[in-house]
């Protein structure tokens, strides 16, 4: 039993400092967003859109219309 204790007990005083340590820099990185400025970020338009030529969609559209003018 008493070499049991013995085991564990460095694995545990080792697991404390990595656990204090993640601590640290979760609460660093935490600091350190909330006073740094957020920029915003810049988003590229295309002002000149390209289109494909879908000549099947044409043909179903001015077939539409036909059917309009029939009616």
């Amino acid at each position: 039993m008493i070499v049991n204790i013995i085991r564990t007990t460095p694995g545990v005083l080792m697991l404390i400092p990595v656990f204090l340590l993640s601590l640290w820099t979760r609460k660093k990185k935490a600091l350190r967003s909330t006073t740094e400025a957020q920029e915003p970020e810049e988003i590229e338009l295309d002002s000149d859109p390209e289109y494909e030529n879908d000549s099947h969609t044409a043909a179903q559209t001015e077939d539409t219309e036909e059917q309009g003018d029939m009616v």
